[in-house]
């Protein structure tokens, strides 16, 4: 909780009851005052503790705070108090996936927002995400194709699927994938360079020549990638355009 020697600065008006502490909260929440706001969040609190809206708006100005373990806490008390309302899970779980990187911990959180809000495309999207950080890709390519479901030309969700059919060594159905990711987003390197990897891996160095060529700025080639166009180009003998 915020201190009160710190933050009992001077304020438009001191409300005596939680609706004036909340509404100021999110007055001034919205000028981007957050740790005034946050210390008004938390006189609401003191009023009426078992407050959703307190306690969501509570986690998500720690989070524009960068206090992310603190406003995970602030969504798990929210989730408890409203266990079918899906932004306190979504945001918990973002926060764990996307600013700490624990993908494992946040499935508990997606799994509930998406059982919450059974159509929502960032759960599903999320979900196929964290179980690809825990190497399960079967479950990942499930949700991936879920997620395409309500979002049929969504790039990073083709682009996933893609990742995922290379994983399970399906080359051909990967190559599918990133075909469709370049065909929504032309002159993708990610996509083109994940062609070339699947192409090399499968010995046809004539095709990553070819797709070499649609890679428009060279001088973002990686190494790695760099090097498999180099060893096609002298495979196939066929000299490299830099040349």
């Amino acid at each position: 909780m915020v201190e009160q020697n710190s933050l009992y600065r001077t304020l438009e008006c001191r409300p005596d009851n939680y609706q004036g502490w909340y509404n100021q909260g999110n007055i001034l929440r919205s000028h981007n005052n957050l740790l005034d706001a946050l210390f008004c969040y938390e006189k609401a609190l003191e009023y009426y503790p078992n407050d959703y809206f307190s306690w969501y708006y509570h986690g998500k100005v720690l989070e524009e705070l960068g206090r992310y373990n603190q406003a995970i806490k602030s969504f798990q008390e929210a989730c408890a108090i409203e266990k079918d309302n899906y932004w306190a899970w979504y945001s918990a779980s973002y926060i764990l996936q996307e600013k700490i990187g624990h993908h494992k911990e946040a499935i508990p959180f997606l799994l509930v927002a998406l059982k919450n809000n059974p159509s929502d495309y960032w759960a599903t999207y999320r979900l196929g995400k964290a179980y690809f950080y825990q190497k399960k890709y079967l479950k990942a390519l499930d949700f991936f194709q879920q997620a395409l479901k309500i979002r049929p030309n969504d790039y990073w969700c083709y682009y996933r699927c893609g990742q995922c059919r290379q994983k399970l060594n399906q080359l051909d159905l990967a190559k599918i994938n990133y075909q469709k990711s370049l065909q929504i987003k032309p002159k993708d390197y990610w996509s083109i360079a994940s062609l070339i990897t699947v192409a090399e891996s499968q010995g046809l160095f004539y095709e990553v020549v070819e797709l070499n060529k649609n890679i428009s700025n060279i001088d973002s080639i990686c190494s790695d990638i760099e090097q498999k166009i180099s060893l096609a180009h002298f495979i196939t003998g066929i000299n490299n355009r830099e040349n």
